[in-house]
């Protein structure tokens, strides 16, 4: 299931693309244009058995901050919210706006938190990194990673050379 979507320009005739896509960008950074059909390499994905998985997905403790500064904002401008609605007969849009967007973070942030830190994103990780392993088993997506710059882990390299020389 797609929860965000990359945007991007095929850097060979310049379509405009938008490609679902997992909160980090996990996959396959070799793209595919829809219009030309030519191949590039889109850095924002990430090959996860090389470059690992965003460090940011695995601290609960961060977005669990996150939570604790958006709650207090949260808590501010509701507080004022209501007192320049009851005492002083006004309410701000600012004010308003302020509190539903942070409200918003609030719940947010703590379910991600949450998600971390139960387990939930490792059960991710883990299908993530056993994707991308398979992907690595194939000899000629390991050869364009390298003429792309990538470094391949030798473990991989060693993996798909075995696989070639089986299926010859």
């Amino acid at each position: 299931m797609a929860i965000t979507y990359l945007e991007g320009t095929c850097p060979k005739c310049g379509e405009k693309t938008k490609e679902p896509s997992n909160t980090w960008a996990y996959g396959s950074p070799i793209r595919f244009c829809p219009r030309c059909k030519q191949e590039y390499l889109d850095a924002r994905w990430r090959e996860v058995a090389i470059t690992g998985f965003d460090p940011r997905g695995s601290k609960p403790g961060y977005y669990f901050k996150v939570f604790l500064g958006t709650l207090i904002v949260t808590a501010l401008s509701g507080g004022w919210l209501y007192y320049t609605t009851h005492y002083k007969g006004y309410y701000s849009t600012l004010t308003i706006s302020v509190f539903v967007v942070c409200a918003i973070a609030t719940v947010g942030s703590l379910l991600l938190s949450l998600w971390i830190a139960l387990g939930f994103a490792a059960k991710s990780n883990a299908k993530y990194l056993a994707e991308s392993e398979r992907r690595l088993q194939n000899p000629a997506y390991v050869k364009r990673l390298q003429e792309y710059g990538y470094v391949i882990p030798a473990k991989y390299l060693a993996q798909a050379m075995t696989d070639q020389t089986a299926g010859e």
